[in-house]
């Protein structure tokens, strides 16, 4: 059982209910820094999909006859449809004040009403639900809140809304708990009993802060887990299942075992797919016969024919890898090559770019989508470096650079890795690079404390920077915080609201 949990919450934050889901785990939010046992396992899934794909049966394909492929798009379409990396300032629009009372944890604002009670509140510091409302949590980057009400019959139910207060969802839905996917889906947790049976329970809520297992007094429930689309606002129905698969989730398609283990497809307009004698490799499902393989998309359109076998590169919808039987090179999705068969191992990085490596895999480089080799086969990872247009890479001594997406490198020597929350040296300060000005980082004498857009919070000179310009963007004030994505200042009585816009 993995761990994820709400919060019935009080003042004195000592009566918690956590509710965690039995069974397996979910697509990964993050991408973990690449290493060689991620490099390899990754060529080790890639030799594996290339095996399930040879094997399907000839006899079940279906003959190129039935419908002709579209024509490959030309790799200059392909190219300016990358979108370009822009970091762009934000002002600060003033949006409200809060009254007296109100304080903050996580991601919301609360007012104590008793000792034991408190009244969860919108950003605007209005009662949510006629104060209903006992917990609200930040579900990922899907723009979405999960709030969760005062149980009914023992069990708590949580609806879903926007940063605003607006409701998506409501608790009327009977969702126990949510968890993200990525940053369109949620898993939502629909109990329907109390069981004593920890196999059959998708999830348990306990009176324990931190939770791992269900242990005595804990509550466990049978249901249904389904998934979510915050996009569309609805519930992907096929998906529904009375245990808690492991969801592998594209922009268009959908896969999960059931519990005889038969792989199931859903498309994301919640359309089961025929997928019997095929295989699905992202958004894409591949059928080999003949030596070739006939790549479809979710409607079962023929998109294009290949005597290359596909894997899924995860981090892309666009492309994917394919390999000749010797080396790897990147398709896109239309069926054109844009990165020719000759590295052991190519992945994406982000912004049209490309990790690759030949023999060694602490040795790699960046290529472009247009098959251009922007460095050399000199660093042991890569990965987004939190500012669009730029790259961490770890360097053969174990330090990080600063890379940009035409392989120039901006910063090397550095003790820390590049992201938007953290500083890259601690020797001198703290160290934040800054957009617009490559050589000149804003150097503070404290960390701070990340509030998206670029801003960062320094609480020791009371200051919000903005770290595309390296300026001040507020400052004079006694503290800051963020909630619902809002920005809060404190001076004195006074709390402004401020929307990033």
């Amino acid at each position: 059982m993995k761990k994820k949990s709400i919060v019935l919450f009080s003042l004195l934050f000592a009566a918690a209910l956590s509710v965690t889901a039995c069974g397996s785990e979910t697509v990964k939010e993050e991408k973990p820094e690449e290493n060689s046992v991620a490099v390899t396992e990754a060529a080790e899934d890639a030799e594996e999909t290339e095996e399930v794909t040879e094997a399907v049966s000839e006899t079940e394909a279906v003959t190129e006859a039935e419908e002709p492929a579209a024509d490959p798009k030309p790799l200059s379409e392909i190219l300016a449809e990358i979108e370009k990396p822009e970091v762009k300032s934000v002002s600060l629009k003033e949006v409200g004040k809060l009254g007296d009372g109100i304080d903050h944890y996580g991601e919301f604002l609360y007012k104590k009403v008793s000792d034991e009670e408190i009244q969860c509140l919108d950003f605007k510091g209005n009662p949510l639900l006629e104060g209903k409302v006992t917990y609200v949590e930040k579900l990922g980057d899907t723009g979405l809140f999960a709030y969760y009400t005062v149980p009914e019959n023992d069990i708590t139910y949580g609806g879903l809304m926007e940063a605003d207060g607006t409701v998506v969802l409501g608790t009327d839905a009977k969702v126990g708990t949510f968890e993200k996917v990525n940053e369109r889906y949620v898993k939502a947790y629909l109990p329907e009993a109390v069981t004593t049976n920890k196999d059959e329970a998708i999830y348990f809520a306990t009176s324990r802060q931190f939770a791992l297992d269900v242990k005595d007094g804990d509550v466990l429930y049978t249901g249904t887990v389904k998934l979510y689309d915050t996009k569309e606002h609805k519930f992907l129905e096929n998906t529904a299942q009375k245990f808690d698969p492991n969801y592998s989730v594209g922009s268009e398609i959908i896969t999960f075992s059931d519990k005889d283990h038969n792989k199931i497809a859903v498309s994301a307009d919640d359309k089961l797919i025929d997928i019997e004698g095929k295989t699905v490799v992202g958004d894409l499902i591949t059928e080999y016969k003949d030596s070739k393989t006939t790549v479809y998309d979710k409607d079962m359109k023929k998109l294009f024919t290949t005597e290359y076998s596909l894997s899924d590169d995860s981090e892309s919808d666009d492309f994917y890898s394919f390999y000749d039987g010797t080396n790897r090179g990147i398709i896109h999705k239309s069926g054109t090559v844009v990165i020719d068969a000759k590295y052991k191992f190519v992945s994406y990085v982000g912004d049209g770019v490309f990790s690759f490596e030949h023999d060694d895999i602490n040795k790699k480089g960046l290529v472009s989508a247009d098959g251009k080799e922007l460095t050399k086969e000199e660093y042991k990872s890569f990965r987004p470096a939190g500012v669009p247009g730029y790259f961490s890479a770890k360097t053969q001594d174990d330090k990080n650079a600063l890379i940009d997406t035409e392989g120039n490198v901006i910063l090397s020597g550095q003790e820390s890795s590049f992201t938007e929350d953290s500083y890259f040296s601690s020797t001198d300060g703290y160290s934040y690079f800054v957009a617009n000005k490559k050589d000149a980082p804003l150097k503070l004498e404290t960390s701070g404390s990340y509030f998206g857009n670029h801003l960062l919070y320094n609480s020791n000179e009371k200051a919000i920077y903005d770290l595309v310009s390296g300026d001040k963007v507020l400052e004079g004030f006694d503290k800051a915080y963020q909630a619902y994505g809002y920005i809060y200042v404190v001076n004195g009585s006074e709390t402004t609201i401020y929307e990033a816009e």
